[in-house]
């Protein structure tokens, strides 16, 4: 009886061990990190869905609804955590069901490990304690379904401004909103770039980043710089966008509740 408990004991994870789910990265033309696809379940079928934290919203289907096939409510799974959506079209198993945003893991802690493709989520503050970690800001406005993060970028000679967190624009380390600021900060290697948003394509120009900027009390000074002929609008003025490609290798941790984030390696 004792060797048995001692078997089961050592079987059993650790207290507060992180539960880890690899991910998968998707490629865009040259860019071998352009998206991250995360495995679900939808209604029991294995399936994915794009993260994207530049989505305020539970769940964007990839589907559309029709007259004749309005959609119905499905759960949709992902790292133990289950929500109920909208699902306009059946999901076939390996297929990308749609999209999930903030409002997916904001009664938790999202932690995303780039460098070895995998996250974890977690139902509670775990960065509420931290004093490593930096706050950000949670724009929300009556009516949505979730909210945007925001966090402060500081360019060089410039106050600091606010910058959306977006991880769905993953190829890119930072994208500003006006094209004079893009002229000021990139290279002599600017091109163009067409590039797949929400379904649609949008002409992007794109530089190596070769000006360090500061986001949060994080400096960035590798990756993309891009801008794209899209707006952002989430009612606050913003300088651009911040994506991943500045994090490379690095570990995201994101507590919803606490509005607490951290980078570590």
């Amino acid at each position: 009886m004792k060797k048995l408990l001692v078997a089961l004991l050592l079987a059993a994870p650790a207290a507060g061990a992180t539960e880890w789910t690899n991910f998968r990265w998707i490629s865009f033309g040259t860019f071998k990190h352009a998206a991250i696809l995360l495995p679900a379940k939808i209604d029991g079928v294995d399936s994915f869905v794009q993260l994207d934290t530049g989505a305020n919203g539970r769940f964007i289907p990839a589907s559309h609804p029709t007259a004749d096939a309005p959609g119905r409510e499905v759960s949709i799974e992902v790292a133990s955590h289950t929500v109920r959506a909208l699902l306009p079209q059946p999901v076939h198993a390996g297929e990308r069901a749609g999209t999930v945003g903030n409002a997916f893991f904001e009664h938790g802690t999202l932690t995303i490990d780039l460098k070895n493709a995998r996250f974890a989520y977690v139902e509670q503050a775990a960065l509420r304690d931290d004093s490593a970690a930096a706050p950000f800001k949670y724009v929300h406005h009556e009516g949505w379904d979730g909210g945007h993060i925001v966090v402060p970028v500081t360019l060089p000679d410039q106050p600091p401004q606010d910058a959306l967190f977006d991880t769905g624009a993953a190829l890119f380390t930072f994208t500003p909103l006006q094209q004079s600021l893009y002229e000021a900060l990139r290279g002599a290697d600017s091109q163009p770039l067409r590039a797949p948003s929400l379904g649609h394509e949008i002409l992007c120009e794109t530089s190596r980043l070769t000006t360090p900027i500061r986001v949060s009390q994080y400096t960035l000074d590798t990756g993309v710089l891009g801008h794209c002929k899209a707006g952002v609008d989430i009612g606050v003025p913003l300088a651009g966008v911040i994506g991943l490609a500045g994090f490379a290798d690095q570990t995201i941790t994101i507590d919803y509740p606490s509005r607490r984030w951290k980078i570590t390696r």
